[in-house]
Formats: C-alpha cells, structure tokens, sequence
C-alpha cells in the first residue's frame, strides 16, 4: 500500500499543471500535434498512464517542446524537467537545444566534435545539453537552468541521469525563442530507438524521486541482469577460473626482442641523454629513449586500480552492495566528488585474490602490457605502477593554476600576480619526478573548457560587469592601440563612450561592430600566450629534463590554440574518429610533432550500453578500427605517440560524471576483450616498420554509426 501512495504522490508531482509562479507542464498533445513525423500520443509501456511516444527517423531526430508564445518562463523557473524511457537495450542520447533570437554571429557557435554529431542538424541552436538515459529505465532528467550561463561544460547529476555537456554560448533565458529535443542513435538499420515521455516542463523545485526498484538491474559483478553476451560471467567460480588463467598467460610475456628495455627500436638510433627527448632525422618526428632509440609511444590511459561510480540516491538498481564497514569489500566502496563510490573492478579482484588483489593486480596489468606490446602508461593512470614496473609513462600534472576570479569558464585572470604565484606552486610538482628517465614527459593539464569551441576570450570577459587584472589590462591595452583616442575608437567601435574606463562598467551581448571583434580577437591572443607563458616559464625552471607534452586539447576549436602550442615540445591533442585527427596541420603551424593523448572505439554488442564519442557494429570492429588508427597514425611523419582511451571499462550506472561506455581494454572483471587485444598485440608490434616505411599499414573497412555517448 505504501509503495502504491509513493508511486501515485511522484507521478501526481512529476505531471500535475502546476500554479506555483515558474512552473509550467506543457501539454504532451500539443507537443504531438506539433510534431507529427515523429510522435504520437498512446499508452505507455514504461509508464502506467498515456504518454508521448517518440520515433526518430531518418529524415527527422527533433521534436519541438516549446516556442516563444508558449506558456511558461524560463527566467523564472529553476529546472527543465522530463520524465522518459528508453526501450532499447542501449542508451537514449539526447539534446536538449535552446534557440536564440538576434543571432548575429556564425563565428561564436560551437564547433561540432565530429561530423557525426553534426549531421542532420538544419538549424543551429545556441546553447545546447547532450544527455544520457540508460537503457529501460524510468528516468527523470533534471537541466538546470543556471546551467544557460555557459561557464560549466558538465551537468551535476540527478538519479538514474547520466552525463550531461553543455555546449555552445552564453544564454540570457529572456532570449529563447526555441526549446527541442533531439534523439539518437538513428541508423537504419542498426538503431531505430523509441522513447516514451510522460511528462515535461519547467519547475522551481526538484522532482521526487521514483519508488525503488522491485527488479534490480545490476548484478553483485557489476554487470547488467537483462541480457546476455559471449563472455559474460555466470558465477564467482566463472570469475576466480579466468581470472587465473589470465595470471598464467601474463606471466610468460614478454617485450619483441628488437625492442630495448622502454620499448624502443633497437634498429635505429641517435644521441642518448639519458631521459626522452624528440629528434627529426629529416624524414620523419621521433622521440628518443633515454639509452638513444628510437621510440614510438603506444600507450593505455587510465592503467590503474579502479573503475567507480557514484551510487547514492540508486542504490535499489543493485542486488548487492557492500556496507561501509565489510571486512572483505570495504576497499571496494569510497567517498569523492561528494558522494558515496561502488567500484566493482575492485571487488571482483577482491573476489578472485582474497587480500593480495593489488599485488596480483599490478603483476598481471604489466603483463598484459607486455603481451599486447604497450610500451607507454597514459594518462590518470597509477604513477606508482609504472614506476615499479619500469614502464615508461606520462605524468598529469595536477591544478594548473586559477585564480579567484575566472574570466570565462576555467581561464583564469591570467594577469594577476595570483596567477603567477598559483604557476610557481604548480611547477613545484615536478620535483620528485626530474630524475626519474622513465617519465616521458608531462601534460600541463587536459582539455580546458575555455577552447571547447571557438570562444573569443576578450569578449567573453565583458559579457558580465565582473572586476579583474585581465580587464584592467585590455583597457590599457585598447587606449594605447587607439592613441588614447576616444573619438576614434567609438568611430570603430560603433559606440558613443565618454572615455575608456567607461568600458569598465559595460557588458556586450553582441560584437558591437566587426571592428570590435577583431580587437577583441587580438587581445585574446594575448591573453592565451599569457596563459600559456607563464606556467611554461615555471615547469621549466624545475624540470629540464623532461619534454612538455602541452595540453591535450579536446579539438582545434580556434588558432588560439596554434598559437599556444608554440612552447610546447610535443604538441598533444586528444583525437577521437576512425582516423587520427590532421595532424599534418598541426605540425605545420605549431613546428612540433604530435602525440595522441586519447582516442577509443566501442560498441554495445557486449556489456555496456554506450560506445563512448566514437562508435563501431561490433567486437571485431573495434578491433579493427584500433589497428586502423594506429597503424595509419604512425605512417604519419609528425606522429609520436598514439594513447587508447582506456584500461578498464566504465561502469554500467556510471562513472562521476555519469559515463558508462564499452571502451575497456579489459571489463569490469579484469577479462581481456579478445578482439581488441589481438588486435593490439598485432598492430602494437608493427609501428617502428610501419613508421619507416618497412610495411604498409592497415586500412580498416569501418562501418560508420552515430556515436552514443554523452
């Protein structure tokens, strides 16, 4: 009886029309209505009551929630709210896309990842909110509104929600003129998803919660309970008799003979330092090991001892869960970010070695690293492991330097004698690691927000009234450019100011000419090469003997970022697709070579629901699609290093931030992915002929689907 109040109490709440000032449900018929090519008003199979049921097409994935002229007012209310489920066995991607009047710029929309994730968009929003739902789940996704402001790429999570990325531009919501939800995967024939919508809206509070779970989907390996795959685990005797065997095949592994002891070609060789360093021999980049071979970096990111998400407000979703105080799985749960963590990778080793789990672990991951020829730990993987293993690897360094006051997003007020202290304490790190010659080089920090996109810095900088060195610096800057002119600059500017330091006070929701835009541009660039100065300026005077392995930029979203890798050594940018990035390009403008911080491929024909931001049919497809990467990549003269995206998989309910992608070198029970791995160890001890030309390298035949990831 209780459970049946509960329930009746959440959906009452969830779809009630409500009166409370900022709170609107829109009608799910006129929403049908709207959009008849793609919906339809009918009984719910995921929910007990009528529904708008969604079917993406090919010729149509939106469907129009609201229009200016709608009820409701998105100044006042606080959350976007709607209830759906997913009926397919993988996840539902969505975006939320907000439209905007007085559009008067394509230059500061957002630069799509791939083309993939752009095709079949005919109207461009300007702030958009790509979401995930898991697969068969009654699910109540929660947007924030706050979020509109554009300073957070990544959406706090509700439950049962998985990730959400903000992309695009600022947005006043008195602005929105278009409200949409757009669905995939579509492919015909692989994915023809269907949704169901209960209820959608805009409210001032939080929803309630759904009643727990009677069924949960979640087994006590971490796997999903509502299907089967090859090699999927049935048992704990399943589990500890793999695992063992596992043991076995690591410990007779080992390094190609032509290989020296960091992975380096024995064939070829220069001058020995004594640590890594990068050499032209006029043909081609390489880097060179510290005893003078040549090497090509293949690396694993994430090589390390955990796969953990957060389970707090889902724990009905699981048939088991430790409690705090286990006298075995204890070291399986953890508190970060803010919330309770359940990591099963930890408990299934747990499972099969008892109290020697991460000895047996360390032991056996640097075998498996040998067997599959991965001569490189990535990034945010354990240090200590590669150190003891005497495995080259990269080092993340940790809190590039902020300040107190951010001028758009993550980039900090770079003129300010907070960023310059911040960067000596930031350089600081490297102290116990300047010695070491396995270290390969460092990254200064991974994919800032501030370049997700092409983003003109100076400008955002005026879009509020906030006070800051930086801002005091451009007007410095902008009457010395104009001869400390007023009249002049207003002619150029379109504007009618007194004096300079009048622009102290104004904010800019447009370019106020094109003359603006490209002073505004200008300064930017300062402001980067800034940035970017004098942390680089700092690292060095601490650690000379390792290469600065630059940023890791999620894309070139500007040439703000060319003009930041000039420091640099190694010029890093993460590359996801079939093929490596043009880093032909990249090399050409920044004089550098290129390293390949991360890239992955997945698919939903095993474990997971999601294939993470570059998709493939199947198993043997990412296998495929790894060897056609790598190989490719290292035929490319400017290319150094190629590091997959990642050791473990994520987990099924999902990792912080809500990520649950197939995209493991090895699954939630430490099993290896044969096709992967073949494919690995095939391709891995191929490079240094492939990068000199000794054999041809292999080119996939890749069946192009949209990603699902989030």
């Amino acid at each position: 009886m209780l459970f049946v109040l509960l329930f009746c109490i959440s959906l009452f709440t969830a779809c009630k029309e409500s009166t409370q000032p900022g709170e609107t449900f829109f009608e799910l018929r006129k929403i049908a209505k709207r959009n008849p090519d793609i919906t339809v008003l009918t009984g719910g199979k995921g929910f007990d009551q009528q529904v708008l049921k969604v079917r993406p097409s090919s010729e149509n994935t939106t469907v129009t929630l609201w229009k200016e002229g709608d009820k409701g007012s998105w100044a006042d209310a606080r959350y976007l709210v709607f209830e759906i489920v997913d009926a397919e066995d993988y996840s539902g991607v969505i975006n939320i896309e907000f439209y905007r009047k007085n559009e008067s710029s394509d230059r500061d929309r957002e630069v799509p990842q791939s083309e993939e994730e752009a095709a079949g968009v005919k109207e461009t929003p300007w702030l958009s909110c790509l979401m995930g739902v898991l697969p068969k789940l009654k699910t109540k996704v929660v947007l924030p509104l706050s979020y509109l402001d554009a300073q957070s790429l990544f959406v706090t999570r509700s439950p049962r929600q998985l990730k959400g990325t903000m992309n695009g531009n600022r947005l006043d919501p008195n602005d929105i003129i278009k409200v949409a939800l757009r669905f995939g995967p579509y492919i015909d024939p692989w994915f023809t998803p269907e949704f169901e919508i209960a209820s959608v809206g805009l409210t001032t509070s939080l929803p309630v919660p759904y009643p727990p779970l009677q069924n949960p989907v979640i087994d006590k390996m971490g796997q999903r309970t509502d299907r089967d795959w090859p090699g999927k685990i049935r048992n704990e005797a399943d589990l500890v008799a793999q695992n063992l065997q596992l043991e076995l095949l690591a410990a007779g592994s080992k390094y190609p003979e032509e290989w020296s002891k960091y992975g380096g070609w024995k064939n070829l060789r220069f001058r020995a330092t004594g640590f890594f360093r990068t050499h032209h021999d006029g043909k081609r980049w390489w880097l060179v090991d510290p005893e003078g071979y040549a090497f090509l970096s293949a690396g694993v990111d994430c090589i390390r001892l955990t796969s953990s998400g957060p389970v707090d407000g889902i724990q009905d979703l699981f048939e088991w869960l430790p409690e705090v105080n286990d006298p075995v799985f204890s070291e399986a749960l953890s508190t970060g970010r803010n919330a309770k963590n359940m990591d099963f990778y930890r408990s299934n080793l747990i499972r099969v070695f008892g109290d020697k789990w991460k000895e047996k672990w360390s032991v056996i991951t640097a075998g498996l690293m040998r067997e599959y020829k991965v001569n490189t730990v990535g990034n945010w993987s354990d240090i200590n492991f590669a150190r003891e293993n005497k495995i080259p690897y990269v080092l993340p360094l940790n809190r590039f330097p902020g300040t107190s006051v951010q001028l758009y997003r993550d980039f900090p007020d770079v003129f300010s004698a907070e960023f310059l202290s911040n960067s000596e304490e930031f350089a600081r790190q490297l102290t116990e690691y300047k010695d070491d010659p396995y270290l390969v080089g460092y990254f200064l920090r991974n994919e800032p927000q501030w370049a997700f996109g092409y983003h003109n810095l100076a400008y955002e900088m005026f879009g509020t009234t906030q006070e800051s060195v930086t801002k005091n610096e451009f007007i410095r800057w902008i009457t010395e450019k104009y001869n400390g002119d007023i009249r002049q600059f207003n002619d150029a500017w379109a504007l009618s100011l007194n004096d300079f330091q009048s622009l102290r006070s104004m904010t800019f929701k447009e370019y106020p000419s094109v003359k603006a835009d490209s002073d505004f541009y200008s300064f930017s660039t300062i402001m980067v090469m800034k940035y970017i100065d004098i942390p680089c300026d700092e690292v060095a005077k601490i650690d000379s003997n390792h290469l600065n392995l630059g940023m890791r930029y999620a894309w070139i979203s500007s040439d703000l970022l060319y003009r930041a890798g000039e420091r640099f050594d190694v010029f890093s940018i993460n590359g996801y697709g079939y093929d490596p990035p043009s880093t032909a390009e990249i090399a050409k403008r920044s004089g550098k070579p290129v390293m390949i911080g991360e890239f992955h491929h997945g698919a939903v024909d095993r474990a997971l629901p999601a294939t993470g931001i570059t998709g493939v049919l199947s198993q043997e497809q990412r296998a495929a699609a790894y060897r056609n990467y790598i190989e490719q990549g290292f035929a490319r003269p400017e290319m150094v290093g190629m590091h997959y995206f990642q050791w473990v998989d994520q987990p099924y309910y999902g990792r912080f931030d809500g990520e649950n992608y197939n995209i493991g070198v090895v699954t939630l029970n430490n099993i290896p992915y044969p096709e992967l791995t073949g494919a690995m160890k095939t391709t891995n001890e191929r490079i240094y002929k492939i990068a000199t030309g000794l054999s041809e390298p292999y080119k996939g035949d890749i069946t192009r689907i949209p990603p699902i990831h989030y």
